[in-house]
């Protein structure tokens, strides 16, 4: 394999999981999270203890597969669009002669960013929702669940919006 092949494999493979980690971020935020919440009771209900107990408990699930399958794509991703970045900065022949760097460091820059708010942002309300299946039957601490789980999704759209961008513009460096 041809080290321009190579930076192109790397490339491609970069906004492959700029466009998957986007379509997780669709499924969770408009689907995965809705559907957990549709008829949801309001605090004090006779069935809220019993859902928010089950919301609990099913939300290792969630946060399981985003902490051992999408976080090493955004790792990878920032990897790959680095590496592509200084490639195309640093070869003026092949790989780099119709790349703009900036626009793949950027890329790179995106999905840093989005593994910084996970950690930041979503991390402490992860660890909120899946503590409400361990917090006893009595439903006190449990008056937030929906709305932890709401803001949990509203901040999931940040998760959408950055891997997307980073998408967009390599793939835009990819195809000139």
């Amino acid at each position: 394999m041809s080290y321009l092949t190579l930076q192109r494999t790397i490339l491609a493979s970069s906004i492959s999981f700029s466009f998957i980690l986007v379509g997780n971020a669709v499924t969770q935020s408009f689907m995965t999270v809705p559907a957990l919440l549709l008829n949801f009771p309001l605090p004090g209900g006779p069935d809220y203890i019993t859902r928010t107990a089950h919301l609990g408990a099913q939300w290792p699930l969630l946060w399981a597969v985003g902490n051992r399958f999408f976080r090493p794509i955004s790792t990878f991703g920032i990897i790959g669009y680095a590496f592509s970045a200084f490639a195309a900065h640093t070869n003026d022949t092949g790989f780099g002669k119709s790349r703009d760097w900036r626009f793949l460091a950027v890329a790179a820059v995106c999905h840093f960013v989005n593994v910084v708010h996970s950690a930041v942002n979503m991390q402490p309300l992860n660890e909120k929702l899946e503590g409400l299946a361990r917090e006893g039957h009595d439903g006190k601490g449990n008056a937030q669940a929906r709305e932890w789980a709401e803001r949990w999704r509203r901040r999931n759209l940040v998760r959408l919006v950055l891997p997307a961008v980073a998408g967009v513009l390599a793939l835009g460096q990819a195809v000139v």
